[in-house]
């Protein structure tokens, strides 16, 4: 009974409608935390496998799925890359980041009470998030929505961490305040996809879980090769400075070029395959980050990624 009462509270603290605002991020006390982790559902059960790492911790691996011969062609938000999802029957949509970048996906806390979720343990030991990315000092679990919708596109038993902080997504919104985000949608979920495509031209994204994408040969400029790099996101071979070079792609930040070596001075040249720039500018990262590509580098191209057939395609329209 006690459960369910504050279960309602939540509830009602949040408005009977999903929250459609900029909110101020509320830690859940250590007790509220408690409440939900305790219902958590064996991760085996989902058909997901689970391994035991440092510290007497476990880890998982398993992936979503999706309905075969589905697409959809969804309208970015402000020409980020935002798109509109829902839970079953399209009940409560919200805002979510596709993170090429991130190597898993999120939602925040009053979202998941929204939606069909239930977090994930294993031999009644929750999964806690144990990755490289920050999480702003707030607690993530392990946990899987039974559905989510991009349009009329279905995706089954998705995993993802939760954040154990109700009303934002904190640092994994990537700054973006508008429209309020409500999940990401990262590499760990993209990649089961036959592509997915970035038109920032249009401001569209096109996921495809049937076709063979078949680049227009009249707009292509250039292909680069995935590389399989665990929990670093979507990773692409390139050049900086003519010397090969490994970078995280991600279309979620907002910036040109940034890597360890960066000078405050644009740089001379990078190059993805046949498509070369010059003079782009570039930010500081710490010495042990891979070299990253923003989104600000691409805006004027349309980049398909193809994870099955490991190759990223970079087009321009005539």
């Amino acid at each position: 009974m006690r459960y369910l009462i504050f279960c309602l509270s939540v509830l009602l603290l949040a408005g009977c409608k999903t929250p459609v605002g900029p909110a101020k991020e509320t830690k859940l006390t250590e007790k509220q935390q408690k409440a939900f982790l305790s219902k958590s559902k064996p991760a085996r059960h989902f058909g997901y496998q689970v391994f035991p790492i440092a510290r007497n911790e476990v880890g998982m691996r398993g992936s979503a799925r999706l309905h075969p011969n589905h697409r959809a062609v969804v309208p970015m938000e402000k020409k980020l890359p935002v798109i509109e999802i829902a839970g079953r029957n399209y009940r409560d949509p919200a805002y979510a980041l596709i993170d090429t970048a991130s190597p898993n996906s999120w939602m925040e806390f009053n979202y998941s009470l929204y939606i069909n979720t239930d977090f994930l343990c294993f031999r009644e030991k929750n999964i806690p998030y144990r990755g490289s990315y920050n999480t702003g000092g707030v607690p993530a679990y392990a946990a899987i929505a039974y559905q989510l919708r991009i349009g009329q596109l279905f995706i089954e038993d998705m995993p993802l961490y939760i954040r154990m902080a109700t009303g934002s997504l904190g640092i994994q919104a990537r700054n973006i305040e508008s429209p309020p985000l409500r999940a990401v949608l990262g590499y760990d979920l993209l990649k089961l996809f036959s592509y997915v495509q970035f038109n920032f031209i249009n401001g569209t994204i096109d996921f495809d879980t049937m076709h063979s994408f078949v680049p227009n040969k009249n707009w292509l400029l250039a292909k680069t090769s995935i590389l399989d790099k665990e929990d670093e996101g979507l990773v692409i071979e390139g050049a900086l400075f003519g010397k090969e070079t490994e970078f995280i792609l991600d279309l979620a930040g907002d910036y040109h070029l940034a890597h360890a070596n960066a000078d405050g001075m644009p740089a001379r040249q990078l190059s993805l395959g046949e498509l070369v720039f010059r003079k782009v500018p570039q930010a500081s990262l710490p010495s042990q980050a891979l070299p990253r590509l923003g989104r600000y580098l691409l805006t004027d191209l349309i980049i398909t990624i193809c994870p099955q057939e490991g190759t990223v395609y970079f087009e321009r329209p005539e």
